[in-house]
């Protein structure tokens, strides 16, 4: 999987309503994109930590939990935008 499909990816859960495929889904995407990403730019774990991609995840996990995190909450729309802007890049 590329960052691009990773991306699409994570703006396509966001229609999800199973937790544990969406954490599944985060895991690969963790484990298989962002990390060797991560490590071909020389970069850590608050790169990892605070991507757009990991951001997506965490408002739908929120959301389906019920702990109070949605995508109504403020840093939702600049972590959309961010990845819409990887699936759509060339």
């Amino acid at each position: 999987m590329t960052l691009k499909q990773a991306a699409q990816t994570a703006l396509d859960v966001q229609n999800a309503c199973n937790a544990s495929g969406v954490i599944r889904s985060l895991h690969e995407i963790t484990t298989e994109v962002l990390w060797p990403e991560a490590q071909r730019l020389n970069l850590g774990t608050r790169w990892v930590n605070s991507h757009p991609i990991i951001a997506m995840y965490l408002f739908k996990i929120g959301e389906l939990n019920g702990c109070g995190i949605s995508s109504l909450d403020s840093g939702y729309e600049k972590a959309e935008r961010e990845c819409m802007e990887l699936a759509n890049a060339a």
